[in-house]
């Protein structure tokens, strides 16, 4: 049984996410949790009686809604159950507290945004969801993505940093449940892995080993993100991995600037996996 948790404010972006995720977990049993969240800033207009009673009806009409939208899914015929979460707090702080207090296994949320690549790919949001926690992977879905069977999963990496078998947790289990090909991509300048990144790869290649697995060195294409962008518009991948750790491809993803450099427009969804030391 797995949960998942899904942001959900009724957007299109949040609609398309739990669309993606009803197909691609479907036949497993799956515990969904729909996250609202809205914050109370107190009116210093009103009085804290009148406050109570504003805060307390916006409560109950977020409730309303999604207890008629979680009615409506579980008449649905499939293997997932739902549960709806009302929450008073910041997006991530509500996230976070929701992951502890159920047991998240993934975060699954959309994107939307416009001018970096940050707030293009990612969504500011997103972003933040990503930065504050490191419990659990988060899956991000490009908001007009239609989910499609899995051939392949991209992993990137440049070798630079250790790995373990529970970082790699999620990765291993996604790839063995969808029955699909890992391609592990090596994105670094240089053309020879030095003695450390050699270990490293022996090393992952020992955490993978009960998975189908290619391992390619890709050739360097302006930047790192065009490079990526290009090789996965070549294989027609399904999805892009990478570990969210300080120095590494994915925090100079976040911060190039789609003005300036050519722009990241992934078509896939992306699953950021937690560091874990």
């Amino acid at each position: 049984m797995k949960n998942i948790l899904i942001p959900y404010d009724f957007s299109n972006t949040a609609i398309n996410a739990l669309n993606y995720t009803k197909k691609m977990f479907d036949g497993l049993e799956v515990n969904i949790f729909l996250l609202d969240v809205y914050i109370s800033n107190p009116s210093e207009m009103m009085s804290d009686e009148k406050n109570d009673i504003y805060f307390n009806e916006i409560d109950n009409e977020i409730e309303d809604e999604l207890k008629y939208l979680v009615d409506v899914l579980q008449k649905e015929k499939n293997n997932f159950s739902y549960e709806y979460v009302v929450k008073s707090n910041t997006l991530t702080k509500a996230v976070v507290n929701t992951i502890q207090e159920k047991n998240i296994d993934l975060v699954v949320t959309g994107t939307k945004g416009t001018k970096s690549l940050a707030e293009t790919f990612i969504g500011t949001n997103t972003m933040k969801i990503i930065n504050a926690n490191n419990l659990c992977p988060v899956l991000v879905v490009p908001t007009d993505y239609k989910f499609l069977n899995f051939n392949q999963i991209v992993f990137s990496t440049n070798y630079k940093r250790a790995f373990n078998t529970k970082e790699l947790g999620y990765l291993n289990w996604l790839t063995t449940f969808k029955k699909c090909k890992l391609e592990v991509v090596n994105l670094a300048e240089e053309s020879f892995l030095s003695t450390k990144q050699q270990t490293n790869k022996e090393n992952l290649k020992v955490i993978l080993s009960n998975l189908n697995v290619e391992y390619k060195k890709l050739e360097w294409a302006a930047s790192e993100t065009n490079t990526i962008e290009k090789h996965i518009e070549i294989t027609k991948s399904q999805l892009l991995v990478l570990i969210n750790h300080k120095y590494t491809f994915f925090n100079q993803f976040l911060e190039e600037n789609v003005v300036k450099k050519a722009a990241f427009h992934s078509k896939i969804p992306l699953l950021i996996l937690p560091e874990i030391s």
